[in-house]
């Protein structure tokens, strides 16, 4: 049976290398994204790139909990199992916005939308012999703390720092992705850092700073094929096979993630407060 894979995110960048990697090893890829302009055309792109057609895509705001719930059930409705997610969506902003429900847009976007989307898939995770989720995290997890006191901007606008928040999000990455493996061990959870890859996730949020630092480095960055390698290799490898709550570097080299990032207290904590946050009883 074709195996069904789900990346957040395939529509650009790393998600869309990942997406065309699959796509020509066979699998039956699907692209989420929120811009249904955008799908449509990466889905042709992929089309005439591989001449393969098993490819589909789902309309899915990662910051907005209804969307996501929304897309889980277009999901449902044409599809009985699912044998990997690939949590790849990711944003970086400079200045402080909130998600529809008030949290800071990138942990919103880059970890809490993915816990949603995670947990309600899990069912049909659960109904494939070979289940993987694979969270793409990043090497800045290193510099993150979580600040329960100002998830939602309670500290406003003048105190907002975007390289902390994002370091922030990653950070819960890692975490969400140890404990996802402590709770269910049948199911292959693992995280990575993709290395410095040329992508646009500074230009769609950051200010002119940002901005040109990141056009002034890109071209000494990756390009995003190779971002895509580590994303690949644990989805398909078969080194992984029974291997989860592990962080990988951008060469499939198995790492020891930040001091925070192994504290199993605090990876309880984060669920908890995920689950009350995305109202999951």
């Amino acid at each position: 049976m074709q195996q069904i894979v789900w990346i957040t995110g395939g529509n650009d960048g790393i998600g869309l290398a990942t997406a065309q990697v699959l796509l020509e090893r066979g699998l039956f890829v699907l692209i989420s994204g929120r811009n249904i302009t955008k799908l449509k055309a990466a889905v042709a792109t992929l089309k005439h790139r591989t001449a393969k057609t098993a490819i589909d895509w789902i309309l899915c705001d990662m910051a907005d909990h209804n969307s996501i719930r929304e897309a889980v059930k277009v999901f449902q409705d044409c599809y009985d199992q699912l044998d990997i997610l690939i949590n790849n969506a990711g944003i970086f902003s400079s200045e402080l916005a909130l998600s529809k429900e008030g949290i800071e847009m990138q942990f919103a976007t880059n970890y809490l939308g993915h816990f949603l989307l995670t947990d309600l898939l899990l069912p049909h995770l659960s109904l494939s012999p070979t289940s993987r989720i694979v969270n793409v995290a990043s090497i800045a997890h290193y510099k993150g703390e979580i600040d329960y006191d100002n998830l939602r901007g309670e500290k406003g606008r003048e105190h907002y720092d975007g390289m902390k928040a994002y370091a922030q999000s990653k950070l819960a990455n890692v975490l969400f992705t140890r404990e996802l493996a402590r709770r269910y061990p049948d199911i292959s959870s693992n995280c990575l850092h993709p290395g410095v890859v040329r992508t646009r996730i500074v230009d769609k949020g950051a200010n002119c700073f940002y901005i040109m630092l990141w056009m002034l480095y890109k071209p000494f960055m990756r390009p995003t094929h190779c971002g895509a390698r580590s994303s690949v290799y644990l989805a398909l490898s078969p080194e992984v096979n029974g291997v989860k709550g592990r962080y990988f570097d951008q060469n499939q080299a198995c790492r020891k993630p930040s001091p925070l990032a192994c504290d199993e207290a605090a990876a309880r904590k984060l669920w908890k407060w995920s689950e009350e946050a995305v109202k999951i009883t």
